[in-house]
């Protein structure tokens, strides 16, 4: 098992001070503030995702990787809590989100970058595997999906010492919330044959454009076909061990329809289209 981060966390030489809560509470807001949580951008250094929403497993998740892998992410300065709020405190990334860059793109730069998230997920996917599904050392899992309200319900939350286990998490979730039993039994029946047969796998967990971002390094705007890209994950909240086809289930639920990233995401993830449409209808039906 991994061994579990000791929290507060204070990373060794930050560039400058860590900002004070005062600071952070002032900064300005660089997303949308929501479910008791803030993004906030302290000075040229430093990004804080604060409040009560937030899970410094978020935090953890991301040393993790840093520890266990070349893929590029945010280095992480302090992981603390402070006044009921939680507090991750971690290094701001020059450029823009690959959503906001995808349309400017040239086909040639499209391949390049879809070539290193290939390799940098490739790698993630090969890290050893625990003997179950969950988050860090051996905890529920964080996406909403397992999500259940006041007391945990490991049934449903993980983690999960097998795939039975993991899959029978669903329909469980579906008459947890008060849905159809008759529906949740034909899912029982069903979903093994589509979702069995994998093994836990490292997991970003929310695979988006809005969460990779890009920098262009050489080149320049004359002869952007020219240039080369410094590329950052970002957003590791609902990270941990999930079966294999896990990101690209969750990155094909995600897709809008509008632009040709569907076609490009097959590239860059093993493709996983039966149980991607199977675990679309479940978090279609739970969220609607």
């Amino acid at each position: 098992m991994e061994s579990v981060l000791s929290i507060p966390y204070f990373a060794p030489n930050p560039p400058v001070p860590l900002p004070t809560d005062a600071e952070i509470d002032a900064a300005s807001d660089i997303s949308l503030a929501y479910g008791g949580r803030r993004v906030v951008e302290v000075g040229a250094h430093f990004v804080v995702k604060f409040g009560k929403g937030v899970d410094l497993m978020e935090g953890e998740n991301m040393i993790f990787v840093q520890e266990k892998t070349a893929m590029p992410l945010p280095r992480v300065y302090a992981l603390y809590s402070r006044t009921s709020k939680n507090y991750i405190v971690m290094e701001r990334i020059a450029g823009q989100t690959l959503s906001s860059l995808w349309s400017q793109l040239y086909a040639s730069e499209k391949e390049s970058i879809v070539e290193m998230l290939r390799f940098y997920f490739s790698e993630l996917r090969n890290l050893p595997p625990p003997t179950y599904y969950g988050s860090l050392g051996r905890r529920r899992l964080l996406d909403g999906i397992f999500w259940t309200v006041g007391l945990e319900e490991p049934a449903i939350n993980g983690p999960f010492d097998s795939d039975e286990a993991f899959i029978e998490a669903l329909p469980l979730k579906y008459t947890y919330d008060g849905r159809s039993g008759y529906r949740a039994d034909y899912y029982r029946q069903t979903l093994p044959q589509v979702l069995r047969g994998h093994c836990p796998t490292f997991t970003h967990g929310d695979f988006q454009r809005k969460n990779i971002m890009v920098q262009r390094v050489e080149g320049g705007s004359q002869y952007p076909q020219l240039s080369t890209w410094r590329i950052h994950i970002i957003d590791w909240e609902k990270s941990g061990w999930y079966p294999t086809y896990w990101d690209h289930a969750m990155a094909s639920c995600a897709l809008r329809w509008d632009d040709d990233w569907c076609l490009w995401l097959q590239k860059a993830l093993d493709p996983y289209p039966s149980e991607a449409a199977w675990l679309q209808i479940i978090r279609l039906e739970l969220w609607s």
